[in-house]
């Protein structure tokens, strides 16, 4: 339980501090009253304050409320204690997306070292006092806001917000290691920008800019949700396709080579781009040992021959080519 606390208290912030955005978080704990308690103070820092009544509760919750940013739990509940969450979240990989503020009014330190062990980012006894706890709410958002933007950066192209070729490259080796266990095709998809540097000599970079956004983001509608667009360089972009045979991957294909017939529209105007697409796909009932830098040659060797063909075109290695 928290030290009783003012209404309308409000931590008070240091001078020149720019105020955070407001949180979003999910407060665990078997006891009513301190749930209610702690979602007040927090609610009153304007922070949007969900509850549950223990671990099973919370992991639930968690499925259909993907958006919380910080837990704050107990540690001893029914059902599924603080510890046990903490394991939960782990073996699903979710302690980086959730991170856990552990609270307790448990004096074993044994037990306090075996949450931080288990992920937990920080420790607050009970009672805490309100100041100690907007503070530390404070600086948990912010510490994981700062570790969300630096993965991000790590992962994400800055101009388009696409995946970069890092990501891409390591996730084609696993769909790839994925797809001998389980039989299932996995489909890859260069794409090119025809002629892109004229748009850069006679619209500019900025323009440029606006038109690889633009179809970033026309790319990302054509593909499923299961598939995976990348920048890998330049005005070339890549899709994975998991599962997706020849046909299934020149449908995708032709969906995104149709989607760039409407012209950009950018800050100097409509501006026309094309793209050619190339193709392939690795069945690992029909080859051996799959290799990630074999696949990606076969689908760059179809865009040269999209290219070859006169642009604008799809070519899928092992298919006819489109017209």
């Amino acid at each position: 339980m928290p030290q009783p606390l003012p209404e309308d208290y409000a931590a008070p912030e240091s001078k020149g501090e720019a105020r955070q955005p407001a949180g979003r978080l999910l407060v665990v704990d078997d006891s009513a009253t301190a749930r209610s308690e702690l979602a007040r103070l927090l609610g009153q820092q304007g922070h949007s304050v969900r509850t549950a009544a223990n671990g099973m509760e919370a992991l639930r919750l968690l499925d259909r409320h993907p958006e919380v940013e910080l837990i704050l739990c107990d540690l001893v509940m029914p059902v599924l204690d603080g510890l046990g969450m903490l394991r939960m979240l782990a073996s699903r990989g979710e302690l980086r997306r959730h991170p856990v503020l552990i609270i307790s009014s448990v004096d074993d330190m044994e037990r306090v070292v075996g949450c931080l062990s288990h992920g937990a980012m920080d420790f607050v006894r009970k009672p805490f006092y309100p100041e100690e706890m907007v503070l530390r709410v404070r600086n948990a958002l912010a510490l994981n806001r700062t570790l969300q933007n630096l993965t991000s950066l790590a992962h994400r192209d800055p101009l388009t917000g696409l995946y970069n070729h890092r990501v891409f490259v390591e996730t084609l080796q696993r769909e790839l290691s994925r797809s001998q266990r389980s039989g299932a095709p996995v489909g890859l998809l260069f794409a090119d920008l025809d002629r892109f540097k004229l748009v850069n000599d006679q619209h500019g970079h900025l323009v440029g800019d606006e038109v690889l956004k633009e179809f970033a983001r026309r790319a990302q509608h054509a593909a499923r949700r299961s598939d995976l667009v990348a920048r890998y360089g330049g005005e070339e972009f890549t899709i994975l396709a998991p599962e997706a045979d020849p046909a299934g991957l020149q449908l995708l294909a032709e969906r995104l080579r149709q989607s760039m017939l409407e012209p950009c529209a950018t800050s100097k105007g409509s501006v026309k781009v094309t793209v050619s697409i190339g193709g392939a796909v690795y069945d690992p009932s029909a080859e051996d040992e799959p290799d990630h830098n074999h696949l990606l040659s076969l689908a760059d060797a179809a865009l040269y021959r999209a290219k070859e063909a006169g642009r604008n075109q799809v070519v899928i290695q092992g298919l006819d080519e489109a017209e």
